[in-house]
């Protein structure tokens, strides 16, 4: 492939990420400190809610819906997996100090208290909001403070530069559930979405659980009672020639669709789990982490499992090293490093943000996305940051879901961005 080359004035975007601070961490043989699974002891979980948050405030646009948004961020979780969680207004304002426990109250605050602030010292613009949990030895949340950034702006209208309330708090509301970050771009748990307005549109999708999202909380609360088709699990050790295995992300994809349903890590001897998932046929992948095979990618095998089923699956890696790297995405003249939102029955310019990228095709796993026979346009964004834009077309009766964007190259390595599409 020859890409056309041209000049073009590409904004970078800046993403703000979502942090979680933990009262108390793991530290395993590896030498890295790593942070357990965590979950309540319950399925009952009660939250406080500041009345910081109810009487005006400077950090949240006057008119906004706040408790519906409050509402509707804590049922969306109980919607899906066997959880209550129940509320009330409190006077309380300040997340609890760092240390072995809490003060007992779990609160969610936008307080401009000296704790609070204190709390957003070293990131009052990166952040929009941070979580910190403390738990037991056993794994078990005893308390979670969640604090939306009294330094932010919030509204629950689309307003323009302001970060979606709802958005924010459903996401935050996963940690305090015990989700980590999760590597799908597209959905709820991932690291960063944008303010209102900067792709040029205002994107409410992070309010709506992702696949991933589902079949992370499903893992660790169990299913809705009475759903007999949930949940399976996949789970196994992956082996290597070499005796050291890089960090690796692994994922599962629908077989049919390409859909991006669930997601992990694998240890540090290779042991993984992707759990909460229905019956179906999957395919799994791994990617690097690590900088030698950070960028590389690729299968880990097919495999099928029934309702309630508990598949053990031992794939072999074939560790592979990538020049490739897909550092962002964008439309309409833009990049950012969250997902694209697209719609079925459309055709795109899709951006693609990286390094070395030259002779690079673009391909999807699912059979719903298609790249045109146009040439890829080779495009300077800047910041060192090379790029190509390509020209896709979307099915009209594609699935809603995130779907993973893959780039080879003539040399046959390759890279891909997990779940960096995504249709409403």
């Amino acid at each position: 492939m020859t890409p056309v080359r041209s000049i073009v004035s590409i904004l970078l975007l800046v993403t703000v990420s979502f942090t979680t601070a933990f009262g108390n961490a793991l530290t395993v043989g590896s030498g890295k400190a790593e942070f357990q699974r965590l979950r309540w002891r319950g399925q009952e979980i009660r939250i406080a809610i500041s009345n910081s948050l109810t009487r005006p405030s400077p950090n949240i646009k006057a008119d906004s819906d706040v408790l519906g948004a409050l509402q509707r961020s804590l049922q969306v979780w109980s919607n899906v997996a066997d959880i209550k969680i129940q509320s009330d207004l409190s006077d309380q304002q300040s997340v609890s100090p760092a240390g072995v426990a809490g003060d007992g109250v779990s609160l969610i605050t936008i307080a401009q208290t000296p704790e609070n602030v204190l709390f957003f010292a070293n990131d009052a613009e990166s952040v929009s909001a941070k979580t910190r949990i403390f738990y037991n030895r056993r794994g078990m949340i005893t308390e979670a403070d969640i604090v939306l950034n009294p330094f932010q702006q919030f509204s629950t209208d689309g307003t323009f530069g302001t970060f979606d309330l709802e958005s924010t708090l459903t996401h935050e509301i996963g940690h305090l559930l015990g989700l980590r970050h999760s590597a799908v771009m597209g959905s709820t748990m991932a690291d960063s979405f944008a303010r209102n307005g900067t792709r040029g549109i205002v994107d409410l999708s992070p309010r709506t659980l992702a696949e991933s999202d589902i079949s992370g909380i499903r893992d660790i609360y169990g299913p809705k009672p009475g759903d007999e088709q949930c949940c399976s699990s996949i789970s196994g050790k992956i082996t290597a020639a070499t005796r050291v295995l890089p960090a690796m992300r692994i994922w599962a994809e629908e077989s049919s669709t390409g859909r991006v349903v669930a997601q992990g890590e694998a240890g540090a001897d290779g042991t993984y789990r992707l759990g909460g998932l229905s019956a179906g046929d999957y395919k799994l992948y791994w990617k690097g982490q690590e900088a030698q095979v950070l960028n590389a990618f690729g299968p880990l095998g097919e495999i099928s499992v029934g309702a309630i089923e508990n598949k053990l699956f031992n794939p072999k890696l074939v560790l592979r090293t990538s020049d490739l790297s897909i550092q962002y995405l964008g439309l309409n003249g833009r990049l950012a490093d969250f997902s694209v939102p697209l719609a079925g029955g459309s055709s795109y310019t899709l951006n693609v943000g990286g390094k070395d990228l030259d002779d690079a095709r673009i391909e999807f796993n699912t059979p719903f996305v298609s790249a045109l026979a146009l040439p890829a346009v080779a495009q300077e964004f800047g910041d060192g940051v090379q790029g190509l834009t390509y020209f896709i077309s979307v099915d009209r009766d594609i699935p809603v879901g995130e779907y993973t964007v893959t780039l080879t190259h003539e040399n046959g390595s390759k890279t891909c961005m997990i779940g960096g599409l995504s249709v409403e």
